[in-house]
């Protein structure tokens, strides 16, 4: 899994307006703009934040998809699955 991609997908939400308005309306499209791994690609749209944080990337940077609800991850969802390590 590439962590480093992971992690600068997190900044760009937090940091670049435009890349966030077009995630929060077609994460497909927004993420398919990154090459990311069918393996990654998958995990990020379902939210799996549990899985992402046992392969390495940052709680606290994957916790900006929580801030902006990216992925449908509202805070309680989000404590949910990082506690749990499931997607539900």
């Amino acid at each position: 899994m590439n962590i480093y991609l992971i992690h600068t997908l997190c900044r760009r939400v937090l940091h670049d307006r435009e890349f966030r308005r077009q995630i929060l309306e077609s994460p497909e499209a927004a993420v398919s703009s990154m090459p990311f791994s069918d393996e990654e690609r998958a995990a990020l749209l379902a939210g799996d934040v549990g899985r992402l944080n046992r392969e390495g990337a940052s709680g606290f940077l994957l916790l900006i998809l929580s801030r902006f609800e990216v992925f449908g991850l509202k805070l309680p969802i989000f404590n949910r699955r990082m506690r749990t390590g499931a997607p539900d």
